[in-house]
């Protein structure tokens, strides 16, 4: 019994923490530069609902990874907790319902990003900056699929 509350105990704060290992673009872009100061070149720009991974925090910037690895900095304030995902596979259906037996609604290129709304076992309920919506597989995305679904009003 003690070791369960002991294994318990321990894996609660790691949940908490690898939610905070994701956060996405909530400007409508974003310079992603190659030190943490707008001195710094602009490595590329990241657009709106972009997901990314936190590499490391430093004063009011943040280093971030994407899909591919690649890294840079981002000022807090261009980023949020915001559930999101980019399409990874050169295009992907988003279908009516959570399974391939729902007809497809429409299709994604590849580097689409979208807003998580829900989940339904490896199935993700989305939408888009324009409030279109519908279930796309896990498995052709990267982002916030393993995250706990929680928006908060800040980054940190």
């Amino acid at each position: 019994m003690n070791i369960k509350i002991f294994i318990l105990a321990f894996m609660l704060p790691m949940q908490a923490f690898a939610a905070e290992d994701m956060l996405s673009v909530a400007a409508q872009r974003a310079n992603v530069r190659s030190g943490p100061g707008t001195d710094f070149d602009i490595l590329w720009e990241a657009s709106k609902l972009y997901p990314l991974e936190v590499v490391e925090r430093k004063g009011n910037w943040v280093m971030v990874s994407d899909y591919e690895r690649d890294e840079g900095w981002i000022y807090k304030t261009l980023l949020s907790n915001t559930p999101t995902i980019v399409v990874v596979t050169q295009k992907a259906n988003i279908r009516q319902g959570p399974g391939t037996e729902y007809e497809s609604a429409w299709v994604v290129d590849k580097e689409y990003s979208l807003k998580v709304l829900d989940t339904s076992g490896d199935w993700l309920k989305i939408t888009d900056e324009d409030g279109l919506s519908g279930w796309i597989h896990k498995s052709v995305t990267w982002g916030f699929t393993d995250q706990p679904l929680v928006e908060k009003d800040e980054a940190y």
